[in-house]
Parts: C-alpha cells; structure tokens; sequence
C-alpha cells in the first residue's frame, strides 16, 4: 500500500492503543494458567496474531471476539517438570548447570523471558544471574510484572556490576486473575507525541499509566530536553513545540523509539548524537541505515557510525516518496516527519504499519491528518 501524506496532523486528543509487550506477556501466562481468561484488547497487530498462532500450535485455545481474546490454557502434564524443562532449553543463548543459568547482561532480554515462564513449573528452585549491565531491563521488569499478576513469584538481587540474580522457586502455578486490561502503549503513543513536538500542533495522549513498567514512558523526558513542552495530568499526557535544541540520546535506554526521535532531531537545531546503539543490536538488525537513508531522502542531514547516528537539525525537510523498507518504525517515522516538510510526503509499503499498530493511519486523520491510500482518499 502507497500512503500519501497530503496534510499533516492539527493535534487533538487520542487513546492510547493497549501495549503490545503487555499483551504478549499477558497471553504467555493465561496460557500457562490454572483457568479461562480474558485479555481485552481492540486491534491485533501481527506480532500479536504471531504469538496467537504459536500458543494455539502448543495447545492453547485462544479465540478472538472483537473486543478482546478469550484464552483457554494448555493442558500441562502434572508432572511439568518435563514440559518446562524442554521449553527452559529451546532459544536460550547462555550458560547453564542444574538449575543455574548465567546470561550476559547485553544478551539477557533474548533468553530471559522464556526461562521466566518456563522455570516456576520446575519442581526445583531456579537461580538467573545476569552478569554486567542489562540492556532492555524494562522489559525484563514487565516480565517480572506480569507473572505477579499471574501469582507468580521471582525474587530479584542487584549485582554490584549491574546485573541482576533471579531466584525462581519452583513447582509454583500460574493462576488467572480472570479478565485483563492491558496498560496503554507508550511505544505507540510516543508517534504522537513526537509529531506534536515538531508541528506546532499539540497534542493529548490518553489512558497512559505515569508508573509503567514500559522502558519508553522516557519519551516525556527526552522531549522535554529536547525543549518540547509537556504536562501531565492524570493518564493524559500533553505535548506541545517550542524552540527545539540538539541533545544526546543514549539509544541503549529506548532503542525502540529512535526512529522517531532522528525525526524530531532532524527538525532540532544543532547536531543531535544518538549513541549506544551498537550494544542492543541497532546496528545488526539495519535500523540505522533505514532511518538514515529514509531521512535524508526526505532532505535530513544524517550520518551513520559504528555508534550510532550524527543529526544535524534544519528548520524544514523537503518532502518526496520513500519506501518504509518492510519496518513498521520507518513507515510511522516518515508520517511524524511530514510535519516539518515542504512538499507531501509519499510512502510506499505503508501496511508495514500492521505488524504493531495497524490503525496507525486511521488515527493520523483523526488528529487532522489527510491521506491517500493507492492514490485514492480515504
């Protein structure tokens, strides 16, 4: 699908979609659990429909009814221990030794979340130990989160290097609590509140929990150095533009929202540095080059290095056609940034937007935004 982008946002107020991360954490354990739940939820990105089709091909029954997923749990032998050794095993990238793991913290968010909802079904305790910094450690705590919800219980020791232990006793039960409101997504809202910080046109982001779990609630923090204005009040969070400056960003904290911070930094004056991004993967995965060459297509002035990404901000962008190159995170980088662009921004491949928040579209018009899909108006 092409998106072209005829007008951009006027601002307005929009919900928060329900956080993709809680709901795949939330389906993990209701399908491990002791009982039927329900998890509410409105719209199934695919990575959502993904996790659905895997937990179904493991003997969970999970339906979806429009408004949410009812999930009937897999039938785990009584005898567990065998079930949840072999899961413990499959993906892990670490060391391990009767019930000792070792996980290096910059790979830790790779294995720990499969050991976290395998190992309480074990009829022994269980011992994680995360040596060095833990890059991604808030969705480690989510993890950690959701299996409380679910009556599970991992006890965490920090570790003078940084790190963390994790003793999981075992032959614990997952227990339902029944019906299940996912918090709202700040990784999705931060589109928003982004565009807000560039176009002058402010903007309300609603139903959003200030105590989250979720790593990129810094999104209010890092615009607010960026010299955006921001308010809260109650769920609702506010942005608004002011003059914009260059910062430093350590990508290592919200790796997942530095695409759409280059945008707001292409449009900051002086040079913005975006760092760290070699030790979670920002590099190996191709993000960078997407975000540098797709920017500069649009007229940024953006280098890539072995870091991260050098960004020297201009009050405008020229606009034209790009390609979000299959990345669900350029696609809406490109739409946040045809707030500061001279000429209609054009993208193709813009379904990508489905793999995490597939009415992505139908809320930039709902913040004023004007589009076309495949040359027609929506």
């Amino acid at each position: 699908m092409k998106v072209g982008i005829i007008k951009p946002i006027d601002g307005g107020i929009i919900d928060a979609v329900p956080s993709v991360s809680y709901i795949h954490r939330a389906l993990i354990c209701a399908s491990l659990s002791d009982m039927q739940s329900y998890i509410e939820c409105g719209l199934i990105p695919d990575d959502i429909s993904a996790t659905v089709k895997s937990l179904n091909n493991q003997g969970a029954k999970i339906r979806y009814d429009g408004s949410g997923f009812e999930i009937i749990p897999i039938e785990i032998p009584k005898s567990g221990r065998g079930f949840a050794a072999a899961a413990a095993s499959q993906g892990f990238a670490g060391q391990s030794n009767r019930g000792e793991y070792w996980l290096d913290g910059k790979l830790a968010y790779q294995s720990i979340g499969g050991l976290f909802f395998t190992l309480p079904l074990l009829s022994s305790d269980s011992r994680i130990t995360v040596e060095g910094r833990e890059e991604y450690k808030p969705n480690i705590e989510m993890s950690v989160e959701m299996l409380e919800k679910f009556g599970v219980r991992v006890e965490c020791e920090a570790r003078d290097d940084g790190g963390t232990v994790y003793k999981i006793p075992g032959g614990q039960r997952f227990t339902s609590p029944g019906t299940i409101k996912p918090e709202g997504d700040w990784t999705n809202s931060a589109y928003w509140m982004c565009a807000a910080a560039i176009s002058g046109s402010g903007v309300i982001c609603r139903d959003l929990n200030r105590s989250s779990r979720q790593g990129d609630k810094e999104i209010v923090s890092i615009l607010e150095r960026f010299g955006a204005v921001t308010a809260y009040k109650g769920d609702s969070v506010a942005v608004r533009r002011s003059r914009l400056r260059s910062i430093r960003i350590d990508a290592a904290v919200t790796p997942d929202i530095v695409p759409v911070l280059a945008a707001v930094a292409a449009a900051a004056d002086g040079q913005t540095v975006i760092y760290n991004a070699l030790c979670v993967g920002l590099h190996e995965n191709g993000i960078l080059q997407k975000i540098s060459s797709v920017l500069n297509a649009l007229g940024a002035v953006v280098n890539e290095n072995p870091d991260g990404l050098v960004i020297e901000g201009k009050p405008r962008l020229r606009g034209g056609t790009v390609s979000s190159q299959g990345d669900h995170r350029i696609a809406m980088m490109t739409a946040v940034a045809s707030c500061v662009c001279e000429d209609t921004v054009a993208i193709n491949d813009a379904e990508a937007v489905c793999k995490s928040y597939p009415d992505f579209f139908d809320h930039f018009e709902k913040l004023g935004g004007k589009i076309t899909r495949d040359g027609k108006y929506s």
